[in-house]
């Protein structure tokens, strides 16, 4: 049996490709070339209020919110193992700049616990039945957002200057029947019972 010779053009090529650069890229021996809009990994930025805006939408369910009333901190977790990388907690975010997509997808652990990121936000509670109302941060962004309409609310009034450091925060016991009521931290069900009272 006769061994056949190679064709002149598969010599060719296997001659020009010796001179050439190689048709893959380098990745992972040299660094990647990442499109500017491609969408990596999410991540919480300090501008994050802790809304649960992006929880609300993620479908996944890759984020979490947990409420420490006791220490009065709201803890934001985004677990990596879960996120499919939609975009949505961004487009949705309500601040706008609280997490951003990074083009980061170089994500591969040994450990699932490790895929796991939080932020950590003040929680402010009701002064008279301790629920949750939102984060500290989020209600001063709230503020600035109302600007002047934003005298409206006692308690937002409050919480500015307690900001500024004009007025201290001062423990007052609540009863829902009296107007001076309206100057503490409230949720919206009991404010709702002092207006009522009020306006009897």
């Amino acid at each position: 049996m006769k061994m056949r010779y190679p064709k002149l053009r598969e010599l060719r090529e296997a001659f020009k490709s010796i001179f050439t650069k190689p048709a893959t890229t380098r990745y992972p021996f040299g660094e990647p070339k990442i499109h500017s809009r491609y969408r990596g990994k999410p991540e919480f930025q300090d501008e994050c209020l802790g809304c649960e805006a992006c929880r609300e939408v993620c479908p996944p369910g890759a984020i979490e919110v947990v409420d420490d009333i006791k220490n009065k901190k709201r803890t934001v977790l985004r677990y990596l193992d879960r996120c499919i990388t939609c975009g949505e907690c961004e487009r949705i975010c309500t601040c706008g700049n609280g997490i951003k997509m990074v083009p980061e997808f170089a994500l591969a652990v040994y450990d699932r616990k490790d895929l796991v990121e939080s932020v950590e936000r003040e929680l402010i509670i009701c002064e008279n039945c301790g629920r949750p109302i939102a984060t500290r941060k989020h209600i001063l962004w709230l503020i600035d957002q109302l600007e002047e309409k934003g005298a409206a609310h006692l308690g937002f009034i409050i919480m500015k200057l307690q900001e500024l450091g004009i007025v201290e925060d001062i423990e007052t016991k609540v009863s829902l029947d009296k107007r001076q009521d309206l100057f503490t931290i409230l949720c919206p069900k009991c404010r709702h019972r002092i207006m009522l009272y009020d306006s009897l």
